[in-house]
């Protein structure tokens, strides 16, 4: 197991889903964790309790990561507790589904605030709180069908492929001081609206025919948390489903 004993890292979107799988992962791989939540308090004190309950300190901050005054608010928030970072992961993201013709500007808007625009301000803003460490890395989480995509997903697909070109270009900036990466989960947890016939087929489309798990992302997040010579890349978690 890689070992984050010592770092502090912050999570967004860690009170559901895959990014609640990082935050509790990271803590038991050793970290101090941030916990980001927007509307979903409840779930994200939760989180916060089971990082402490693995006897690493947690610390909750709560607001819209798509939006500079929230995200300068709660960057502010850690300075003044924590006064250093070490590692942001950038999980919080939606999933929209509309007919193209059919997306209107708030659509587009969500799609690209959400997936996009957060991580780059989030990222932007702790830069100054992880130039302290010497142990500093960005990972953002894309997603392994990214270079097929899949229909009905438009400005989805438009955020996400911004953020693997952000991560891209901020591994070339902000190098040597930190070190960024991506990770492209595939089917790893299904959304809310998938019956078993979808779930069944999306697990067919995988190599090794199976679904993963949250945890699986988590590892892998990890795994480029701990590494000291891999910047630039996006590793894919996703049974081979990129190259079925």
């Amino acid at each position: 197991m890689f070992s984050l004993e010592g770092r502090i890292v912050w999570v967004t979107g860690s009170a559901k889903r895959v990014g609640r799988a990082v935050a509790i992962e990271c803590a038991k791989a050793g970290a101090d964790i941030v916990v980001h939540c927007n509307r979903s308090r409840a779930e994200g004190e939760e989180v916060a309790q089971l990082v402490r309950g693995v006897d690493r300190r947690a610390m909750l901050v709560q607001g819209d990561h798509s939006k500079r005054a929230d995200v300068e608010r709660m960057t502010g928030e850690i300075r003044e507790r924590l006064g250093r970072l070490d590692g942001l992961v950038n999980c919080a993201a939606t999933f929209p589904k509309k007919n193209f013709a059919e997306v209107t500007d708030e659509d587009f808007d969500h799609a690209i605030n959400s997936n996009l625009r957060g991580p780059f301000l989030c990222a932007q803003s702790a830069l100054s709180l992880l130039a302290k460490s010497e142990k500093a890395h960005i990972v953002n989480v894309t997603d392994c069908m990214l270079p097929r995509a899949y229909p009905y997903y438009s400005a989805y697909w438009c955020a996400k492929g911004g953020l693997d070109a952000l991560t891209r270009s901020l591994a070339r900036e902000l190098g040597p001081v930190v070190r960024v990466n991506a990770i492209a989960p595939g089917p790893v947890l299904p959304p809310y609206d998938y019956d078993d016939e979808t779930k069944s087929d999306r697990a067919d489309k995988t190599l090794l025919k199976k679904w993963g798990s949250p945890e699986d992302v988590a590892r892998a997040v990890i795994y480029l948390l701990t590494s000291d010579y891999v910047t630039g890349t996006t590793m894919s978690v996703d049974g081979g489903r990129h190259v079925s």
